[in-house]
């Protein structure tokens, strides 16, 4: 299964590369259940602000609660650090290699890399909506005005090796030929990938995010379902209106996946 460019013109193939391990699904769910468990804990950072790319794990304007995002519980989830050994409950980025389950992909999960301090977000991670100060980012007709090559800045971004971004963690795995696209044959612990919404499309395509991929979760017990964070980037209507930044919702809610991933591992 090759690329054919960065939009992701091309299709997955329909059925799973890999046969299903429930004991390695087991595995994982247990761990994202404790994420679960401590939903209240945390606050969704909103644009990739979280202990990977260098910024605060705790939000003290708010209550001291988790900065988390959608890749960073996946990112956690897949590496088997639950809950009570992560930063969000020790306080620290350090260790988190040694912590790593035996079964974790070595490729995929590479703490070794988180920076211990910020990092110009435009130079880590290359994302439309983060290449400026505060929290407006960088308009699409800003960047294009001004000439970024954000071609350069992904190709920097995949050189660090860290995969940080779902767009990282879905261009990972479409190069080793692991995704799919046949809903019914989503399993508990496969990964779902969709595409950034409407409004950011073409802000995406332009800036070679990977087929635009802006969101990722894992399939539940119940694959109609799946664990992920997700919320406002505007902490204050999050917490006004008690949304959770760790959550169960349907596969096909507000957007539709644009392709599943059922990684290679095995509970042994």
């Amino acid at each position: 299964m090759g690329r054919t460019e960065e939009t992701g013109a091309a299709q997955p193939p329909l059925y799973p590369k890999n046969e299903y391990d429930p004991a390695a699904a087991r595995l994982l769910l247990d761990v994202a259940r404790t994420y679960l468990d401590h939903a209240d804990r945390f606050i969704y950072s909103g644009a990739g602000r979280t202990f990977l790319s260098g910024y605060d794990l705790f939000d003290e304007e708010h209550g001291g609660r988790g900065n988390i995002d959608c890749s960073s519980l996946v990112f956690l989830t897949m590496a088997g650090i639950p809950y009570e050994k992560s930063p969000y409950a020790t306080g620290t980025v350090k260790g988190l290699q040694e912590l790593t389950a035996p079964w974790a992909d070595p490729e995929l999960i590479r703490f070794d890399l988180v920076p211990e301090r910020y990092i110009p977000i435009t130079e880590r991670i290359g994302r439309p909506d983060l290449a400026g100060e505060g929290t407006e980012g960088i308009s699409l007709a800003k960047a294009k005005a001004e000439g970024f090559d954000w071609k350069a800045v992904m190709s920097k971004v995949r050189g660090t090796g860290l995969k940080r971004r779902s767009c990282q963690m879905a261009e990972y795995y479409w190069d080793r030929g692991e995704c799919f696209s046949d809903p019914e044959s989503l399993r508990p612990g496969d990964l779902i990938f969709y595409k950034s919404t409407k409004s950011w499309r073409e802000g995406y395509r332009f800036f070679g995010v990977f087929r635009e991929i802006a969101h990722v979760g894992m399939a539940w017990e119940d694959p109609s379902m799946m664990i992920n964070s997700v919320g406002y980037q505007d902490k204050n209507r999050a917490l006004a209106e008690g949304l959770p930044a760790v959550s169960l919702d349907p596969v096909c809610g507000k957007r539709e996946p644009d392709l599943f991933v059922r990684p290679f591992w095995k509970s042994e």
